[in-house]
């Protein structure tokens, strides 16, 4: 018999909390997000039937919040953990494994988290080449609250580069990606990149940063402020995978928070009404969950705090399903893209 997989979400305020919550409850399964301080805290305190990732910002019951604790708990049995080690294709065989397990239940799902500094994150995907095109990963990029030092993800006290849990469940899934941009009808051609570094070294063989300035119409000077608002867009199979622009180097080149290949276009995308957005997709989805992950990129999460919107997405997010978890990521995993600037939900029926 699968298992119903009831996800519980969970928000502490500290760390012998957790320490003590989960000891009482060893039966269950914890994936945890917090802070870097917080996560190298807990990974003192907890054991094995608990998954530990640092982020950017934690989502939870309570909404978007700084600090805290977040994260959910499960059935120890409906879950398999694997250490994904680097290089991720050392670890093929016991993905395999895992993935066998599953593969016949069209509800499992794999939850994906990545290291958030090492710009591994396309070789962590590929490495679920053998896995059928419809099952569903979701997963988020470890961040450092904006410090770009070390990113940390532990099970247990043993810290991992990057994890994937599978999860059988006969409850219905279903995975949701939000994109609250849109084409604005310009298009660039990359003519020379370093896919490895993700760095764009000319657009319309001009040098990336006065080609992508010309087309927004602003002053190259000006144009990281004109990032967030104005990303680029891989289309594959009819949706818009978002690549958002780190900065600027000084030979004019540009380097991204995922890879652009050569010989691509990308379209120039602008924003559209995220609160109008995010009703849009909530009302798309096809059933009532009775739980919700909820990964939102760093860049949707800051934009959200400098419009002063984060009160309006949590308030439709939690009254469409008061049990929703999640966190602030850098970089989201999507079936086998990896994508910036979205929002990444796995819907539980």
């Amino acid at each position: 018999m699968l298992g119903a997989v009831i996800m519980k979400s969970l928000i502490f305020s500290n760390p012998q909390g957790v320490s003590k919550y989960t000891k009482t409850n060893s039966n269950k399964g914890f994936v945890l997000f917090s802070t870097v301080e917080v996560i190298l805290e807990l990974s003192k305190l907890v054991s094995s039937n608990v998954t530990l990732c640092s982020t950017s910002g934690e989502y939870s019951i309570e909404g978007y919040k700084d600090g805290i604790i977040s994260g959910f708990e499960y059935e120890l049995s409906d879950a398999e953990v694997v250490e994904i080690l680097y290089p991720p294709i050392k670890s093929i065989s016991n993905l395999k494994k895992a993935y066998k397990k599953v593969q016949n239940n069209v509800n499992a799902f794999a939850l994906l988290l990545c290291d958030g500094l090492t710009g591994m994150e396309e070789s962590i995907v590929t490495t679920f080449y053998f896995t059928h095109d419809n099952f569903k990963i979701i997963g988020g990029s470890a961040g450092d609250n904006l410090k770009f030092k070390e990113t940390f993800i532990f099970i247990g006290s043993k810290r991992v580069h990057s994890t994937v849990l599978f999860f059988n469940t006969s409850r219905r899934t279903t995975l949701i990606k939000e994109n609250i941009y849109v084409p604005s009808g310009a298009r660039l051609l990359v003519t020379e990149a370093d896919a490895i570094n993700r760095t764009v070294k000319t657009f319309n063989n001009v040098p990336a940063s006065i080609e992508y300035a010309k087309i927004l119409n602003v002053s190259e000077s000006d144009l990281p402020n004109h990032f967030m608002n104005n990303p680029l867009g891989k289309i594959y199979r009819d949706e818009i995978f978002i690549a958002s622009p780190m900065k600027v180097n000084t030979d004019k080149s540009i380097t991204f928070y995922c890879q652009l290949m050569a010989n691509t276009f990308v379209e120039v995308l602008k924003s559209v009404d995220p609160v109008i957005q995010i009703k849009k997709t909530i009302g798309d989805i096809p059933f009532k969950p009775t739980f919700v992950f909820a990964i939102n990129c760093i860049l949707r999460s800051l934009k959200f705090q400098q419009e002063n919107l984060w009160k309006s997405i949590d308030k439709e997010i939690i009254s469409f399903c008061p049990n929703t978890a999640g966190f602030i990521s850098y970089g989201e995993q999507y079936y086998k893209a990896h994508a910036n600037q979205t929002m990444v939900m796995l819907i539980v029926e």
